[in-house]
């Protein structure tokens, strides 16, 4: 059973109409968000870091290099690759970490 499977399932029990949960699965469904929110927030850390070094080295900034990648006016150089790869790497953990709770009790 995958992990989405798995919440599903939790979600449908929850869901039962049981009056009272179990205050260790609300704990622990909380100690899991804190550590994704942690994991994300230091992904996002590392990924803005390799975009700083990025754009000191081609004195250039992360969306103009990528808007000029994206219309091919940069080339395939390894570099440029890896750059255009950690700006997508970003936007997607902002997306995810915006379905995070910015919060958790």
């Amino acid at each position: 059973m995958t992990t989405l499977e798995k919440i599903k399932r939790l979600e449908e029990y929850l869901s039962m109409g049981s009056s009272t949960v179990d205050p260790v699965i609300d704990i622990a469904l909380d100690k899991l968000l804190k550590r994704e929110i942690t994991r994300m927030s230091e992904l996002k850390t590392r990924l803005t870091d390799q975009l700083k070094e990025f754009e000191k080295k081609y004195s250039l900034s992360s969306p103009e290099f990528y808007a000029r990648y994206e219309s091919g006016q940069m080339g395939d150089e390894m570099d440029f690759v890896e750059w255009a790869a950690t700006v997508e790497m970003l936007t997607n953990a902002e997306k995810q970490m915006a379905l995070l709770p910015k919060e958790i009790n």
